[in-house]
């Protein structure tokens, strides 16, 4: 029985080897605006057929963004997903040359300076816009970062992300030893990339106001810019058009926000209001279909119950303080 499912689960991963590298051709040979057309169409299907990830992000939408909330938001939250497919596939094949004439730097001399002061730099981003298409930034300002990522049980498949990821000039590091690995590279004075806006698990987390609600925060980028003695720069990738725009914001001195407990939490509250201001600025390239409030099984409960969402929310981080 047990060789008849390891055997199941190799074809069942050379199927799914094939589709991935048709798909990854169709995408990088094809027409730039009818791939970009179907990318979006994928993204239009998927707001019809997902009503979970439809009703997460309208719900999401409409405790936190007030009069800039319509009800028409999520179509387009779900339409830029479409276009994260396409050109993060798109921009992994294209030359230096090319990818520098369609993405435009804002705030460099941020970047420089942070980079001047010769410690460890954590650049800091959040699932905005494009944030594959950070990455790149290698390629385009000539810069040597790591980031960490996770390794997938199919090695055929493995091996073709592996492949695109290498083209963006970023040093993938595995996830063995996690913080550890990423706090060892900053005190070493390099430069790692780092994604803020997730949520915090059971037992990891701190709670932060997050677009006027109080959200379950993952607590290890805090973690790591502290014990890494880290600058904190801020930078996203937003789309408009047919070009990205990469923004660095001023660093800040991880150190300055104080030690311990009160660092960490300090750290979170700053990343995650940056985060918070940037989402309000581009709220339709934000990655809501997250959870980002709640576990998705709560998220579950709330829409088959009928409960009030942000009081959900508002109940759940009290509890959590009274606990503590």
């Amino acid at each position: 029985m047990a060789l008849l499912r390891r055997h199941v689960l190799d074809v069942l991963h050379k199927v799914q080897y094939r589709i991935v590298q048709f798909v990854l051709w169709f995408i990088h040979t094809a027409p730039y605006r009818p791939i970009l057309i179907f990318g979006r169409s994928l993204g239009f299907l998927g707001w019809i057929l997902d009503r979970f990830h439809r009703k997460t992000a309208d719900v999401q939408m409409r405790a936190t963004l007030g009069n800039a909330y319509s009800r028409w938001l999520s179509l387009r939250v779900f339409m830029n997903h479409g276009d994260i497919l396409i050109d993060a596939i798109r921009y992994a094949f294209m030359d230096d040359e090319e990818i520098k004439n369609k993405v435009r730097v804002t705030g460099r001399e941020h970047l420089d300076a942070a980079l001047a002061d010769g410690r460890g730099l954590m650049m800091m981003t959040g699932h905005i816009g494009n944030w594959e298409i950070l990455m790149h930034v290698s390629r385009i300002l000539g810069i040597q970062f790591c980031v960490m990522a996770d390794i997938r049980k199919n090695p055929r498949l493995e091996d073709i992300i592996n492949d695109i990821r290498s083209r963006s000039g970023a040093t993938i590091l595995p996830p063995k030893g996690k913080a550890l690995m990423l706090i060892k590279e900053l005190r070493k004075g390099s430069t790692i990339g780092m994604v803020v806006d997730q949520r915090g698990k059971r037992g990891e987390k701190v709670f932060c106001d997050v677009l006027g609600l109080p959200a379950p925060t993952n607590p290890a980028p805090a973690f790591i810019a502290m014990k890494g003695n880290a600058l904190i720069l801020p930078v996203h990738a937003i789309k408009s058009g047919g070009t990205y725009t990469i923004h660095f914001a001023p660093a800040v001195d991880a150190t300055s926000f104080g030690t311990g407990k009160a660092g960490i939490q300090a750290i979170s509250d700053y990343m995650q209001a940056w985060v918070s201001t940037v989402v309000r600025q581009h709220p339709d390239q934000w990655f809501w279909l997250h959870c980002r409030w709640t576990r998705r099984s709560d998220m579950r409960k709330i829409f088959r119950t009928g409960s009030d969402f942000k009081q959900f929310v508002l109940k759940q981080a009290e509890e959590s303080q009274e606990s503590e």
